[in-house]
């Protein structure tokens, strides 16, 4: 696809709707339409906590919505836009100030380099058939304050979209944020920088979403400056062509600036230690380390992780495979088989990154070692097509060596999430699962030719589809599924 400016309109639009924005805020409606380019309504919602906007700026079709509590239905949109080109309108709610409107009870300004708290809650439908995005739009401005264009960093978040539609600028990279994938992209606009986070398996919702792992990634990457401030978090619908039955609802948005003596964060943090490594197949290796301890006034908001093939390398952009990791592990698979790599990692805080740690190494197996290289799955879910289910597996060993320590996992096609499991230990990053054996358990261990069947779990999904997992791995190595 080519690549196109999802915001190019922001400078264009904006400097058109600057005397919209400027309208007073009138009190809560239970519906809107516009049909003018340009157009801005602006609605008080929550005795002004939160504010609905309809921004529709590069269209002169009927847009209408219904507005419900911290949400709203487009209930009119046929929107036929190129998905070469700008969006029609984004219909969003937002908390903060937005080009001088702001909401009251307004947690922001903050400094970068002095937000405690970052959170945010959201659900969303999207019909098929149209051309949108579902997207946190949260902008940084370099003063505190600001009654037009922010000058400081968009960062975007897609939770969704659907259609050949893409972020402004170019993918940089893949990096895993809070535990989940997400698709990187980078570019600069005439007077702001823009940062999009577009998640490698969509969702519809999350609830206490954590902002500050992504502020973090867009600081190490310089795209944000920790001494910008944080004015407005936004959520809606970015539309191309369609639109009609878009709904976001449970919109909330939770700040608060840190430093509980008066400080800010203004030192980096000491390099991590304790960085290990150890080789779980012959593809995967595990790596762990010592959580870092923060300076003064600052909290480890994520840390970074870096890969190379050559001892003493050093780490750059190229060679970095995570970012935003917030635990203190982190499991990298694809590797080749019989192969050293050496790691070492970084620390983030609000002033910035840490200098790297020690390095560590480890080899993955060799083919077939012992690694599972020839395993099958059998499973069993039941019932289908209902809100919630059960589901077993039974690991078949075809290697010719015990497993121990071993870690399936396995990807829902659906949207189903694990709610409870029995007899292992168990995660989920989306809709990606990861199963291990439960710690001390040695009967658990899987021995060659042998297969264990004691992994159960119940889950719930959202809608009627079947939960049907795919893409099984053993110790990273594919399994057949029966």
């Amino acid at each position: 696809m080519k690549n196109r400016s999802v915001f190019k309109m922001l400078a264009v639009t904006f400097a058109i709707g600057l005397a919209f924005f400027g309208m007073p805020s009138r009190a809560a409606a239970q519906s809107e339409c516009s049909q003018t380019v340009g157009t801005t309504y602006v609605d008080a919602l929550d005795g002004g906590l939160y504010n609905f906007q309809m921004n529709e700026y590069d269209s002169s079709l009927q847009e209408c919505v219904d507005i419900s509590g911290l949400g709203f239905t487009t209930t009119t949109a046929n929107f036929s836009n190129s998905t070469d080109g700008s969006p029609a309108t984004y219909t969003s709610l937002y908390r903060g100030c937005h080009w001088g409107d702001c909401t009251t009870s307004n947690p922001f300004p903050i400094e970068e380099s002095n937000i405690a708290s970052a959170t945010t809650s959201v659900s969303i439908t999207q019909p098929s058939g149209s051309a949108n995005d579902a997207a946190y739009d949260i902008w940084f401005n370099q003063t505190s304050t600001t009654s037009g264009q922010p000058n400081g960093t968009e960062i975007m978040i897609w939770l969704n979209h659907q259609g050949s539609i893409q972020p402004f600028g170019s993918q940089v990279a893949t990096a895993t944020i809070d535990g989940s994938s997400w698709e990187v992209w980078t570019g600069n606009q005439t007077s702001w920088k823009i940062v999009s986070y577009v998640a490698s398996t969509p969702v519809n919702s999350v609830s206490n979403l954590n902002l500050l792992p992504f502020f973090a990634d867009s600081v190490s990457r310089g795209s944000l400056e920790t001494s910008w401030w944080l004015i407005d978090v936004e959520y809606g619908f970015e539309i191309w062509t369609g639109g009609d039955g878009l709904a976001m609802s449970g919109f909330s948005v939770s700040a608060a600036a840190g430093g509980g003596s008066g400080g800010s964060c203004t030192t980096v943090p000491s390099a991590p230690s304790g960085l290990t490594g150890t080789a779980a197949s012959s593809s995967a290796i595990n790596l762990s380390w010592t959580a870092d301890t923060a300076p003064a006034n600052c909290t480890i908001s994520s840390y970074n992780v870096f890969r190379s093939t050559t001892s003493g390398f050093t780490p750059s952009s190229s060679n970095r495979i995570a970012s935003g990791v917030t635990a203190t592990s982190y499991a990298d698979t694809g590797l080749a088989a019989s192969t050293t790599y050496y790691y070492v990692i970084q620390a983030v805080d609000a002033a910035g990154t840490s200098a790297s740690s020690a390095q560590a190494s480890a080899t993955t197996q060799a083919a077939g070692g012992g690694g599972g290289s020839a395993c099958t799955v059998d499973y069993t879910i039941s019932p289908q097509g209902s809100s919630a289910f059960g589901g077993a597996v039974t690991i078949k060993n075809g290697g010719s060596t015990t497993l121990s320590n071993w870690s399936l996992t396995w990807t829902f096609a659906n949207g189903q999430t694990i709610a409870s499991s029995w007899n292992g230990t168990v995660s989920q990053s989306g809709a990606k699962v990861t199963v291990s054996e439960q710690s001390g358990q040695t009967w658990e261990n899987i021995p060659a030719g042998g297969s264990y069947s004691g992994f159960g779990f119940n889950g719930t999904w959202n809608g009627t589809t079947n939960a049907i997992p795919t893409n099984f791995e053993l110790n990273g190595t594919a399994c057949t599924i029966n």
